[in-house]
């Protein structure tokens, strides 16, 4: 076979390099090498580049396979000086983030993602300054709740709603009340007294205030139900949210006489709801006037009509699921006081001291939700791509074993270059035993959809 050498070495690393490539190929420039070799040649000078590798080192190798057709066979050393697929090299570069210039062109929806997320992370734990809750944190009690606090935050969202419009519920009004950071807590605690009912449904809000009451609700679990009547298909989250109660998997009132008499305390806020906090409201300030500025508002109101909001719903509980995990499980601060009368979210694990404080949690949470949101566009393009290609095309050996994975990704494939089939999407579902070969089967699947490895 015909291969030619590249070389992009540095320092003594080049001179390496050029000692071990001029015994085996004719140098046709001052980095580059062209040769007829054997593929047990070839298997040999990879050895010899191998074993004299450094950190500067940096060799592919190309296969001419005819006049307008090369193929990458290796890349010895620094992988990032070729391209990972074709091995061409970079002939300039720029400081300019232009990845991220992509990104705010191809996620049209991703500041609607963050505003939701960040207002939603805000609220997902505001349900913990009941009296209970701070009773168990501070007792140490591993003792369920009588109602989770998910479903407590998410009727104190409504409350909160409620105490603003009254009957008429609209996203304009609530959202200009919180941009303006106006928080009555007297006003919020006569409606929630009103609320205490398990069975009631309170979740028939305004298209806005809908989606951050479903993000709230199901940042750690989705809803659950064993009453096959409301099994039903809702095309909207109106309809959805319309159907749940606390009895969605929120309620544990059923364990015990105990629970009813605890009951109460979940409804109780003896140090208040947080408006003493001046950070967390400058938050919620903040998040509410983006979610309010014109674009964004409209657009929302837009993909909730076209179902588009479905993937947003996704993306974004995706995102405050992660930041909840992330800042929850972070060691607690040294030299950390306990402040008297001050509401908490957690406790350490080890040492079983209170850790996080409310309003820091949920601003904390805030943050890295926002940030993960952020970064959900770079793993289109910033995850490695597979490097040996080849090994995936090839046909399996053992036909009767795995020679369904030849035949899923010839299908694909097909499937892919059939007209408006190129940048679709593809939802997979690989049911088979174990040992059927079902990891290699899902490389060569999206090798079959994208074919460039990205």
């Amino acid at each position: 076979m015909q291969v030619i050498f590249v070389s992009r070495c540095e320092k003594q690393a080049l001179k390496k390099t050029r000692n071990i490539l001029d015994s085996f190929a004719d140098r046709i420039g001052d980095n580059t090498w062209r040769t007829l070799i054997t593929q047990n040649g070839l298997i040999a000078v990879k050895a010899m580049l191998r074993k004299q590798a450094t950190k500067n080192t940096a060799v592919s190798c190309h296969w001419i396979r005819s006049n307008n057709q090369h193929e990458l066979l290796f890349i010895v050393g620094q992988r990032h000086k070729f391209n990972l697929v074709t091995g061409v090299a970079p002939v300039n570069t720029t400081k300019k983030n232009l990845l991220t210039m992509d990104e705010d062109h191809d996620w049209h929806y991703l500041p609607i993602i963050k505003s939701l997320v960040g207002i939603a992370a805000l609220l997902h734990d505001w349900g913990k300054s009941t009296v209970l809750f701070q009773q168990k944190l501070v007792n140490g009690s591993k003792k369920s709740d009588p109602v989770r606090h998910e479903w407590i935050s998410t009727i104190l969202f409504i409350a909160f709603i409620k105490s603003h419009t009254k009957d008429n519920i609209d996203d304009q009004t609530w959202l200009e009340q919180l941009a303006k950071g106006n928080i009555d807590e007297q006003k919020i605690t006569e409606e929630l007294t009103a609320m205490q009912s398990l069975e009631a449904n309170y979740l028939q809000l305004p298209p806005i205030a809908s989606i951050i009451a479903w993000l709230i609700l199901s940042h750690h679990r989705l809803p659950s139900i064993t009453d096959e009547k409301y099994r039903v298909e809702c095309k909207e989250i109106k309809q959805l949210l319309a159907k749940i109660t606390a009895k969605w998997g929120y309620d544990n009132t059923w364990q015990g006489i105990d629970q009813q008499k605890r009951l109460q305390d979940c409804f109780k806020f003896k140090h208040g709801l947080l408006t003493k906090s001046s950070k967390w409201v400058k938050q919620l300030k903040r998040y509410a006037q983006k979610l309010l500025s014109q674009p964004q508002h409209e657009d929302l109101i837009k993909v909730i009509n076209n179902g588009t909001i479905r993937v947003i719903l996704h993306h974004a509980r995706l995102a405050l699921m992660l930041g909840d995990h992330n800042f929850s499980s972070e060691d607690p601060k040294p030299n950390h006081k306990v402040i008297e009368n001050t509401l908490y979210a957690n406790t350490d694990k080890k040492s079983k001291k209170l850790k996080q404080q409310l309003d820091e949690h949920l601003i904390g949470v805030c943050q890295a939700a926002s940030c993960i949101a952020t970064m959900l566009p770079t793993l289109e393009n910033k995850l490695p791509g597979s490097i040996n290609i080849k090994n995936l095309t090839k046909v399996s050996t053992d036909k009767e074993k795995y020679g369904w994975q030849d035949t899923a990704y010839k299908s694909i494939k097909n499937h892919r270059h059939k007209e408006n089939n190129q940048h679709n999407g593809c939802f997979v579902v690989n049911i088979s035993s174990t040992g059927t070969g079902k990891t290699f089967a899902h490389a060569k699947i999206m090798l079959a959809l994208n074919p460039e490895s990205k």
